[in-house]
């Protein structure tokens, strides 16, 4: 007798089993529909892997990859109250080297917004200035064209569901983007066509298949439901271009930076994390005193923000969104510190165990400063 076989879900069926997950959730459609399409994109881009802290806390790169946002929407939202703007952080894109000793970093530049391009002219004139930039391209989505009820705007997208080894075709929603070029000639923008095929280009085509995990911990994402259609509209469109677009790109590498702040014609750049401060155990029933607190700093990014310091004069600043611990992340107020200020205070006798899987070198707590004193400063 023939084995039965397993019917083959339509992809209507994928979205309704996914769109489920969201039933209980007393929200706007606009905004399921946008949360949904987010969760396959990152989650088919996004390898699970988990290990634990010293405290036995899990440590697991999907969740944090995914409440990474919660702490760059809410900077935003702080500096929106403060009359000031905060721009797209962009990404660094190069091809992997081959380890040839004639091959050198060769990057291009990108950033996502739905703004008029001529906001990011301060931005992109500082960065144009480094040789190895050979090419920079804005992408600029459509914040209006949003209509879930055309079919014409999906596209057909491979998921896995979770704890099924088959893959299945789905839909994600696809926004409508302008692609404009930076002439580092004229110091402007010129608009191209709207094929993403111009920056693909750049790249080899892919030797296989990327990879596809899972779709899963949908809990996790509810925390987007909290805030405005357009902030979700912002992060679709950017995760969009980067783990899908971008995944046919063969053989590239990718440094998403968080965002800018420009003020007087001039761009600062800042680093946005959500943590608590490093506070050594307790002695005797007594809590350290502020003092002994540090913060680390990922060394990797690190070394990245002083080589474009030094190479595009870029400054960096780095924010962290205080929280009272690792579980409720409950808020309480903003530390900042210049890198220049961080390392100063930096033992480089001493690294630690970082939140993924690298070192961080540590600065004093204390020289930290409120997020209205280091506004002062720019």
């Amino acid at each position: 007798m023939a084995k039965s076989q397993k019917k083959i879900k339509s992809p209507a069926e994928i979205d309704s089993l996914i769109s489920q997950k969201f039933a209980h959730l007393k929200y706007p459609v606009d905004k399921k529909i946008i949360v949904q399409n987010l969760l396959k994109v990152m989650c088919t881009s996004t390898v699970a892997t988990s290990t634990s802290d010293k405290d036995g806390i899990p440590n697991d790169y999907f969740k944090r990859r995914i409440l990474g946002f919660k702490a760059e929407i809410e900077f935003e939202k702080e500096l929106s109250q403060k009359k000031l703007s905060f721009l797209e952080g962009g990404q660094f894109i190069s091809k992997k080297l081959s380890g040839k000793k004639e091959e050198k970093n060769n990057f291009i530049y990108t950033s996502v917004d739905c703004v008029d391009e001529k906001l990011y002219l301060p931005i992109y004139r500082t960065i144009s200035k480094w040789a190895e930039i050979s090419q920079m391209f804005y992408i600029k989505y459509s914040n209006d064209d949003w209509d879930f009820t055309d079919q014409s705007k999906f596209e057909l997208f491979t998921i896995k569901l979770e704890n099924e080894k088959n893959k299945n075709l789905a839909t994600i929603f696809t926004p409508k983007y302008e692609i404009y070029e930076f002439d580092k000639l004229t110091s402007n923008f010129k608009k191209l066509n709207n094929d993403f095929r111009i920056i693909l280009d750049l790249f080899d085509e892919p030797q296989r298949a990327p990879s596809i995990s899972a779709v899963r911990k949908y809990e996790q994402f509810e925390y987007f439901f909290n805030y405005d259609l357009d902030v979700l509209k912002k992060i679709y469109s950017t995760r969009y271009f980067i783990d899908h677009i971008l995944r046919k790109a063969g053989g590239k590498q990718l440094i998403d930076l968080d965002g800018f702040i420009v003020k007087n014609g001039e761009a600062t750049l800042i680093e946005i994390k959500e943590k608590t401060p490093i506070i050594p155990d307790s002695k005797n029933g007594q809590i350290a005193s502020e003092s002994e607190w540090q913060y680390g700093w990922d060394t990797r990014r690190l070394l990245w923000y002083l080589y474009l310091l030094n190479n595009a004069n870029l400054h960096v600043i780095y924010c962290i969104r205080q929280v009272d611990d690792k579980v409720s992340r409950n808020f309480k107020k903003w530390d900042c510190l210049k890198m220049n200020d961080f390392l100063r205070g930096t033992s480089w006798s001493f690294s630690r165990q970082g939140g993924g899987s690298g070192d961080t070198v540590e600065a004093p707590y204390l020289f930290f400063k409120t997020i209205d004193e280091i506004l002062e400063e720019l």
